[in-house]
């Protein structure tokens, strides 16, 4: 009930402050909205830049290398991984070992997650519409909300800078000798001053994904062309916004998404039964508003609020055929989550060069699943948090950013599926977050940066209700998992055109959520671990020549399990190297040579699979044809090797990526 009553009490101040804030003269912007076809509306900045521990992949960099959704464009990026969700066919990033439950998802800013487990596919966002995509490590702004444990993930959409402009884009992969997949988009946008309208469409249908060669087939699969590997992915999204002045801003934004997925079945150990699953539907609609408004000279005012629909449908068949399902493990499972919500942002300069921001956020959670001839469960979260920090610049090479968040989650509803849905205990919680940064520019070649943070995480409503089909016994109580942080980054430029950086880090995770037996075959998550997460990270980002650019990144992490050693983090290899060479042979025409290597890594907890280590190849090449019209070809797994980023499930193998744009 104080949880409640605080919650209120607060939000209730800062909207009857706004008035206020609004009337102000002396009262300051944000820096003006310069970033050529980002919106910018949809970043959260620290010190007036963007975050302090944060990496951007460009849209540029996302077409030059291929990435068409969100998962490969991540990848990119040292201390990030892929996993797979095999048994969902759904991708997985971890950020420097912290899975997307603990590193949420954002769009401009705008939380993206499904209510009942946290998780979201990363694979069903496509990237043709955005600018770029921002990963935050370590040390994450208190001003994105709750749940930011060990990062931060967002997407920023794309913002018309002309009159009229658009890109459109076809293409194909071919694999296994046959086309594979076919995909296209287009994007458009006109900017008339005042006002502005960008929206995109896009589709990817893929019929198969080509198998290695090297893949020895199993009784579940035979090899080249993975069965019931078919995708499709459709988005379409429309921005309107209104840009009264250089520095205020006003947007409201729709998208809408229909993906199919078939999930392929598991070929490691034949003795496991397969499952024959197929999601006739995963849908998304997404409704949000975005204001930004300058107060004076020394202060903004920034409101979000926002929709979203989550509509999956998960079909289990008989068998290989896809058509029955009249067996006992047959079964059509429907989820109908929704969430909406919304948050203040207030920032101004308070003088003796400190800027000050507060946030409010609060977001409700809305699951309701049923399996078809069943009756449905409905259960409810609502989050609230309150959030301040404070950039204060000490010295003239020195700033010290310092911030607070208080986090509170009540549970609203929450059935039993098992007992005729009676009403599970309904309990409150709460969570404080704190950081501090050192910001140092030695020189103007040199840049450090020191943090600490502590962190935390909301156990979802999966983790708190869910029997697990029988195996497991709910805990409503369960607490937030929370993780101290502290990292060091060192960025150095010692000459134009080269940019080296580098990373050390540690996370000390306390009542980490695991797994208990409380019997011989029925389980409870508890807050019962303790881990500790340490690694270290370098780039080097190298033009060095007009016609040649460098880039490499290597990562290394460990990964201990301090309550339990026995047991091993899975998904993640202790070293990670990638990186790329880019030749241009003449004005918008380059041939890139790009390489990625693996170390092993653990697929079970009980360390008996594992995906082995792997090494990968890709080759691409651009060039403009006529004006405005060029065309790029890749090959991607050049050598077709056989490789898992979780075991019992194929990557695949060589694959030919061929594609036309045209830009207006």
């Amino acid at each position: 009930m104080k949880t409640r009553t605080f919650r209120q009490t607060a939000l209730l101040v800062m909207l009857l402050a706004i008035p206020a804030i609004a009337s102000a003269e002396d009262a300051a912007s944000e820096p003006t909205l310069a970033d050529a076809g980002v919106f910018t509306a949809g970043e959260i900045t620290v010190t007036g830049q963007r975050e302090l521990t944060s990496q951007t992949v460009t849209a540029e960099e996302m077409a030059a290398l291929d990435r068409q959704n969100l998962a490969s464009v991540v990848n990119i990026l040292p201390g990030v991984n892929l996993g797979n969700a095999g048994s969902r066919n759904e991708g997985l990033i971890y950020v420097r070992g912290f899975d997307i439950r603990q590193v949420p998802i954002y769009l401009d800013g705008v939380p993206l997650y499904v209510p009942y487990d946290g998780y979201i596919d990363p694979n069903r966002f496509t990237t043709f519409d955005l600018s770029g995509v921002t990963v935050s490590k370590g040390y994450t702004s208190v001003l994105y909300g709750p749940n930011t444990l060990g990062g931060a993930i967002n997407m920023v959409s794309k913002k018309p800078e002309k009159s009229f402009e658009a890109t459109m884009q076809g293409g194909m992969t071919y694999g296994d000798d046959q086309i594979a997949s076919t995909f296209g988009s287009i994007n458009a946008g006109s900017n008339l001053g005042n006002w502005y309208v960008q929206a995109g469409i896009s589709n990817i249908d893929r019929n198969f994904v080509p198998m290695s060669d090297e893949f020895v087939p199993t009784a579940t699969e035979d090899g080249g062309r993975r069965d019931n590997s078919g995708t499709e992915d459709f988005k379409g999204s429309i921005k309107v916004g209104y840009t009264p002045n250089d520095t205020d801003e006003y947007a409201v934004s729709f998208s809408g998404q229909h993906s199919v997925k078939g999930v392929p079945v598991y070929t490691g150990n034949q003795s496991i039964t397969p499952r024959y699953w197929r999601y006739t539907d995963w849908d998304k609609a997404s409704l949000y508003y975005i204001g930004k408004t300058a107060v004076g000279v020394k202060s903004y005012l920034k409101t979000r609020a926002f929709y979203d629909g989550y509509y999956n449908v998960l079909k289990s068949y008989d068998d290989a055929t896809y058509t029955a399902q009249t067996k006992k493990y047959a079964f059509t499972s429907i989820y109908d989550d929704k969430t909406f919500g919304g948050s203040v942002e207030f920032g101004t300069d308070i003088g003796g060069g400190n800027t000050l921001k507060v946030a409010v956020h609060d977001k409700y959670d809305m699951h309701r699943s049923y399996n078809v001839g069943d009756p449905a469960t409905e259960m409810a979260d609502n989050t609230f948090s309150l959030a301040t920090e404070n950039s204060w610049k000490a010295a003239g090479n020195l700033t010290v950013v310092a911030g607070v968040r208080q986090d509170f989650r009540t549970t609203l509803k929450a059935e039993d599926s098992e007992h005729n849905n009676a009403s599970f205990e309904l309990d409150d919680n709460q969570a404080t977050n704190c950081q501090l940064a050192l910001v140092g520019k030695i020189d103007e070649r040199q840049k450090l940066t020191a943090y600490v943070s502590r962190s935390t995480r909301f156990p979802t409503l999966k983790d708190r209700y869910s029997y697990k089909l029988g195996t497991a016994e709910p805990n409503p109580d369960l607490d937030p998992e929370q993780s101290w942080n502290y990292g060091l980054d060192y960025v150095l430029t010692p000459s134009v055109g080269l940019q080296l950086s580098a990373s050390i880090y540690q996370s000390r995770l306390s009542d980490v959520i695991q797994q208990v037996n409380i019997t011989s075959d029925v389980s409870q998550y508890q807050n019962t671990g303790k881990a500790t997460f340490t690694g270290f990270e370098c780039a080097a980002d190298w033009q060095a020549a007009d016609w040649l650019k460098a880039y490499t990144g290597y990562s290394y992490i460990d990964r201990q399990n301090d309550s339990n050693p026995d047991l091993y983090f899975t998904d993640v290899p202790r070293h990670k190297l990638n990186g790329y060479l880019r030749f241009t042979v003449a004005r918008d025409a380059w041939a890139m040579v790009e390489g990625e290597y693996n170390t092993k890594r653990y697929s079970t907890s009980d360390g008996l699979y594992t995906a082995s280590p792997y090494g990968l190849l890709n080759l691409r090449v651009h060039a403009p044809l006529v004006s405005s019209l060029s065309m790029q070809a890749s090959v991607e797994n050049l050598f077709d090797r056989m490789y898992e980023v979780s075991e019992g499930y194929p990557e695949p193998g060589r694959t030919f990526v061929m594609s036309l744009s045209y830009s207006l």
